[in-house]
């Protein structure tokens, strides 16, 4: 089991991670992904193993991007931010 949670999520990152997506194209800053990480996994019913099932990604790898030691790219980025905004739209 992964446990990912710094406790630092607060309105001022979400205003960061919302500052690093570029209308359209959906690229965000690396550092941003660790945030969108922690905001889904705490506001949804979701664990790290189930987030990567469906980032299609290794849990493992996806507890090092929560920890900001790696990033994911292209595609995966793609999806978080999808889940991202249709959790904050629900």
């Amino acid at each position: 089991m992964f446990l990912v949670s710094t406790g630092d999520f607060d309105m001022g990152s979400l205003a960061e991670v919302m500052a690093s997506v570029s209308d359209g194209s959906f690229r965000c800053k690396e550092d941003a992904q660790k945030y969108l990480i922690e905001f889904i996994l705490f506001h949804s019913n979701y664990d790290l193993k189930s987030l990567a099932e469906i980032l299609d990604v290794n849990p493992l790898f996806l507890s090092h991007v929560a920890m900001g030691k790696s990033y994911l790219d292209g595609n995966g980025v793609s999806k978080l931010i999808n889940w991202f905004l249709i959790l904050i739209s629900q």
